[in-house]
């Protein structure tokens, strides 16, 4: 009888233990809906409105004028331009905001380059803007060795490896749209783990479709995972791998710009997570962003009518006290 009771006990600790386990909320105290009980974030954290004024880092040389992409490492801001760019990569010191390298990518070809990511080995350059008519049925991502570009000084060329996709829910023969108003544009990649990751740019949806994707050289298959309404279209992303803090930046169709962060995610469930949108202020053509480190942001925006090309930063620390 002793050892029916005892087991006994133990199922119902076991039960009990289960069902607190298990309960999901929100789990982030800067929320307005924040759930002290819940122990598992289900990613339905909400948010008070908040804006903020990203402060002038330089007005970026006339060479960056249709900046679309970057990335920090080595100690330089690398950056690209977008379609009808000559294929290069531009390595910017910060500290006097000049350009110190132009490397040519060899066989390349500016199609509509619009971001690029990094891993510990390589550099990735994506070719897979598609706003112009919609009708792209392939895709290129540039796969560059960073050590094919140490050691260098000025300018140089280097010769990549070439990763062609397709989008798993795109028609294979894509009809001709007008511009602007197809759903498979994209201006947003990151590398996470052994993947890579788009954030798709939909132009009818006012939403943003993660895909993923191998990294390896060939003909890839970008697998759709998720996707959010975001009010608008999604132009630059990057990932903080020490403090698995992801950002996204933005602008809506009337012109408002604006950043997601992206924190507290289980592997690549990155939509799942804390999603907090905030305003910036400013009126500028948001392109690009990087993390310079766990702290402070670099976003790039491109020459717009009379708006010229600008290098701002933007401090997280109020976000994450």
């Amino acid at each position: 009888m002793l050892y029916r009771l005892y087991g006994f006990s133990v199922v119902l600790l076991l039960i009990a233990f289960s069902s607190t386990a298990q309960v999901e909320g929100c789990t982030d105290k800067a929320a307005i809906n924040y759930d002290a009980s819940s122990i598992v974030n289900n990613g339905s954290c909400r948010y008070a409105p908040i804006s903020i004024m990203p402060i002038l880092k330089c007005i970026q040389p006339a060479s960056l004028a249709e900046n679309s992409g970057m990335i920090f490492w080595d100690n330089l801001l690398w950056q690209i331009n977008d379609s009808g760019g000559l294929p290069m990569l531009y390595a910017m010191d910060t500290l006097t905001n000049s350009i110190v390298r132009s490397v040519k990518i060899q066989d390349a070809y500016n199609l509509d380059w619009e971001d690029i990511a990094q891993d510990e080995l390589n550099i990735y350059v994506g070719d897979f803007g598609n706003n112009l008519n919609g009708a792209r049925p392939k895709f290129i991502i540039y796969k560059i060795a960073k050590s094919d570009l140490l050691g260098h000084v000025g300018n140089s060329v280097v010769k990549p490896t070439v990763i062609q996709f397709t989008y798993e829910d795109q028609p294979a023969h894509p009809l001709i749209v007008s511009a602007n108003s197809t759903d498979w544009d994209c201006e947003s990649m990151i590398s996470y783990k052994d993947k890579l990751y788009l954030f798709t740019k939909q132009w009818k949806g006012s939403r943003t479709v993660l895909y993923e994707l191998p990294k390896e050289q060939g003909v890839q298959i970008a697998v759709r995972k998720d996707s959010m309404d975001v009010g608008g279209l999604i132009t630059g992303a990057d990932v903080d791998l020490s403090t698995q803090r992801l950002v996204l930046t933005g602008y809506s169709f009337s012109g408002e710009r604006f950043m997601y962060l992206l924190y507290d995610f289980t592997d690549s469930d990155f939509l799942r997570s804390n999603k907090r949108k905030i305003s910036l202020l400013g009126p500028q053509q948001t392109e690009s962003v990087a993390f310079i480190n766990s702290n402070y942001i670099f976003i790039g925006s491109e020459s717009f009518s009379i708006l010229k090309q600008r290098l701002e930063s933007v401090s997280l620390i109020e976000f994450f006290k």
